[in-house]
């Protein structure tokens, strides 16, 4: 069901209650402010560390096993006190966008709606997946960045200091159905930092 991609997204960013609410108006028409896209305050300048390098692959793994490598994904790196302070900022602005959203995109019985409201619901579930990906676009410029090659290679030189987190988001699109993907791995838990791995197995 597409409410229940919609709760394991959401819950990457900020608990989330699904309760039975009043039918809101279409998708086109729905009241409220939209998602918020203005820029990010940029936080406070953090000294530098050292210089180190960071290198990695970032791919997803599919159903039937496929490896799809991830090209042009940009990863960046944040001290982790400024990644966290934008990260309350983007949890803000999706749950804004969620309140607005909610009634339809994921109503309390999906099962029971007929095939209009279905139709509605799915494509509003789509919406509010789409809308929380383009949320974290809008982050000030990283300290430090690549984009990954056609293997999802990438390598970063950097001189920010630890803790820090590596973060990207993607997205791919099959079928005529696009699923997105995001990162945040603090280097508190890389072990290895020139064999990251940004997958299935770590995506938020």
């Amino acid at each position: 069901m597409k409410c229940r991609s919609i709760a394991v997204l959401f819950s990457a960013i900020s608990p989330v209650a699904f309760a039975s609410q009043p039918a809101i108006p279409p998708v086109a028409e729905s009241p409220g402010a939209p998602l918020d896209r203005s820029p990010i305050a940029v936080y406070p300048s953090v000294p530098p560390g050292p210089s180190r390098t960071i290198s990695g692959q970032c791919f997803v793994v599919t159903d039937g096993g496929q490896k799809v490598k991830l090209a042009k994904v940009e990863v960046k790196i944040y001290h982790q006190r400024e990644f966290e302070w934008y990260a309350q900022e983007v949890s803000a602005r999706c749950q804004a966008r969620y309140e607005v959203m909610k009634a339809v995109a994921c109503p309390k019985d999906f099962a029971a709606l007929p095939a209009p409201e279905m139709n509605r619901s799915i494509a509003a579930a789509e919406a509010l997946q789409r809308d929380f990906h383009e949320a974290w676009q809008v982050l000030p410029a990283a300290d430090a960045s690549a984009s990954t090659d056609a293997d999802g290679r990438f390598s970063i030189t950097h001189h920010v200091a630890a803790p820090y987190t590596v973060f990207a988001v993607g997205s791919r699109t099959f079928g005529g159905e696009t699923e997105y993907y995001q990162w945040q791995v603090s280097s508190n838990v890389i072990q290895n930092p020139s064999e990251i791995v940004l997958s299935n197995d770590n995506l938020r």
